[in-house]
Parts: C-alpha cells; sequence; structure tokens
C-alpha cells in the first residue's frame, strides 16, 4: 500500500502560536506538503469606516469610495501573501514542503480554513491556539474550537507555553 500524500494545512497569522503551529506540522507530518493558510478580509475599508449611527454621532456617513476600498483589498492580499510566505519559508527551513496560500475570508477564518482544507483533500489541520479562555474565546471568537466544530479532519492545536504561567 502506498504512503498516504495527502496535504496538511496549517492556519498562520504571524503570531508566536502560529509559528508553533507551523513547526509542530512541520515534525509530525514529514514529506507531506504543508499547505500554510492566511486569511484575509475583503472589504476591510468598509468595516474600517462604519460610523455609528447618525443620531448618536450627529455625522452623516460616509462610505469609502471604491477605489479607496481596492487599495485597502490589495494592501490586505498583498500583507495575506507576505505572512503565508513567511509561514511556508519556517516550514522550509525545517525541511518541509510548504506552500503559501493567503485566502479571503467569506464567512470567519475557521469556516474558510476548513474550506481550503476540504478543497485541498487535507488530511489534517494544524492551528495554534491563544489560550483565550470561555469568556475571550466566547466574544471574540477561538479559531482552533471553530475548526473543531466545522471539520470532520482531524485537527491538531498547538499550544505555547504562556510566558507570564513561568
Amino acid at each position: 500500500m502506498g504512503q498516504d500524500r495527502r496535504p496538511v494545512v496549517v492556519a498562520f497569522d504571524g503570531s508566536a502560536e502560529s509559528d508553533a503551529a507551523v513547526r509542530a506540522a512541520a515534525g509530525l507530518f514529514p514529506g507531506r506538503t504543508l499547505v500554510v493558510v492566511t486569511v484575509w478580509e475583503p472589504g476591510l475599508a468598509m468595516a474600517m469606516t462604519a460610523a455609528p449611527p447618525d443620531h448618536l454621532s450627529g455625522l452623516a456617513y460616509i462610505a469609502p469610495n471604491p477605489d479607496t476600498m481596492a487599495i485597502v483589498d490589495e494592501a490586505q492580499s498583498d500583507r495575506a501573501m507576505t505572512t503565508a510566505t513567511a509561514g511556508a519559508r519556517v516550514a522550509q527551513e525545517l525541511g518541509a514542503a510548504a506552500e503559501p496560500h493567503p485566502v479571503p475570508d467569506e464567512l470567519d477564518a475557521a469556516e474558510t480554513i476548513a474550506a481550503v482544507a476540504d478543497q485541498r483533500g487535507a488530511a489534517a489541520v494544524v492551528v495554534g491556539s491563544r489560550g483565550l479562555g470561555r469568556v475571550k474565546a466566547r466574544l471574540l471568537g477561538s479559531t482552533s474550537q471553530g475548526l473543531l466544530h466545522r471539520t470532520t479532519r482531524p485537527v491538531i492545536v498547538v499550544r505555547v507555553p504562556d510566558a507570564d504561567a513561568g
């Protein structure tokens, strides 16, 4: 029987936690390609200019023009490519085959990463965890928790030691 060569998807946002995830994936899955996924948010220019309701601020809402939105989206896309490439480089320095894969966020990061794993037929998904705790995870959302609920593929959650705990 041949060896399973399905790729492994690794979520990477440039944080210490995602760096640990790439390093763990490189060690746990030798011989497999790591698809280093960085999620970016199209439409960020619109979200950044969202004003409070007019009756609260007394100001009229002025939407950004399409050119400004396109510039911000392109900058976000470029930043995602740079970030994903940095993650792939970490894996390659450890001897792993890796490819950067920036992807626009359609719903939320976990859903987007799960969709990439499905599209690529991934053997597993590896993600770092910030250890937000229950309250913060509920308020801010947890990509690792979201992945556990959104994919049937194995999910490996990599924790890094808390610098404050030592």
